[in-house]
């Protein structure tokens, strides 16, 4: 057996850990069939297939379709290059948005607000989660955690999906606690503090990114508040590991569409079924739809999507500014059981 510790970042790809097992030992040992990849990895023989398949679809393996067929792995410098470079692309929107809009948008905008006042910044944070509806998406210093934990705690217990991004400067006790009511991911530095609810409103402590910066600023426009959320998604939650994953929790409402991928692919790969409801837009109306999540579609920078299969025919369904699939998601609700 190889040894895929120096492989598990990875992860950060959206691999998982079938995928990164098979992609890694084609990495190490060159062409090989499919036989060949179970007996060096232990991947179980109905699920090869389908990994290298996703595999083959991101990419990160080329087949050779000859009467011995065998699969090759691309080096991750090019399997990865598109990905790296649509991660620049929204680094470089937000910056400038911060550098050119924070002269140009009044202070007292209905949509923007800056903020200098710790005091009125955590107030303002305490009113936001307290409005929460299905999620809040946060990467915040243990000060701030502290304060805003029994706001939390409310939100959780009224149903509100809580995933938190941890850094290097909140300790072992309050990772414990925020584990106790939602999904914890963690990085060894410091991440930008950022909190995102119902993806209709976000923070972000300038300071956090910027060292000459001394604001804060809150958004309610949906095009910026989606900007911030793929700044997060790339620079927060993709360089971070989960200390508790979506599989603990039965019960979720989400209404971010990468953040509904990664908890169904989070909630599918540890053989649980998801049965879902979904309000959405659909042929330019709102509808609502039920029926069980079979799987994603992810494309980086193009596309973060899920198929829901319900009685009458199977949908694909994207994030609420979403073009390319059936459905554009408001709001999910899922409920996943042990196959």
């Amino acid at each position: 057996m190889m040894d895929y510790d120096l492989f598990n970042d990875l992860e950060k790809f959206h691999l998982s850990n079938y995928e990164i097992k098979a992609y890694s030992c084609l990495l190490m040992n060159g062409p090989m069939k499919a036989t060949e990849i179970i007996k060096e990895t232990g991947i179980p023989q109905p699920r090869m297939y389908d990994i290298l398949g996703k595999l083959q679809k991101r990419g990160l393996i080329l087949i050779n379709s000859s009467l011995k067929k065998t699969y090759e792995a691309v080096m991750p410098a090019d399997a990865f290059k598109e990905e790296l470079i649509n991660m620049e692309k929204y680094v470089n929107q937000l910056d400038t948005f911060i550098k050119i809009n924070k002269k140009k948008i009044p202070a007292k905008s209905p949509n923007v607000w800056f903020i200098e006042n710790d005091s009125r910044i955590e107030t303002k944070l305490e009113e936001s989660i307290e409005a929460a509806k299905t999620e809040i998406i946060l990467s915040l210093p243990e000060t701030r955690i502290r304060y805003l934990l029994p706001v939390m705690r409310k939100a959780y217990n009224n149903g509100v999906t809580i995933c938190s991004v941890l850094g290097n400067n909140v300790g072992s006790s309050v990772i414990k606690l925020m584990s106790e009511i939602g999904v914890v991911r963690t990085r060894d530095v410091t991440p930008a503090e950022i909190v995102i609810v119902d993806r209709k409103l976000s923070f972000l402590n300038a300071k956090s990114i910027t060292e000459g910066s001394d604001y804060s600023v809150f958004i309610q426009e949906d095009e910026l508040v989606d900007i911030m959320g793929y700044y997060f998604y790339y620079m927060n939650w993709i360089p971070s590991k989960y200390e508790t994953d979506f599989s603990q929790f039965r019960k979720l409402k989400i209404s971010t569409s990468w953040l509904a991928c990664e908890a169904i692919d989070n909630i599918l790969e540890k053989r649980k079924r998801i049965n879902a409801t979904l309000k959405g837009i659909y042929s330019l109306k709102e509808v609502d739809m039920k029926g069980e999540i079979k799987s994603t579609v992810r494309i980086q920078g193009v596309k973060q999507s899920f198929i829901l299969s319900t009685p009458d025919r199977d949908y694909t369904v994207g994030g609420k500014n979403g073009k390319l699939e059936d459905v554009r998601m408001i709001e999910l609700n899922m409920d996943s059981i042990l196959i």
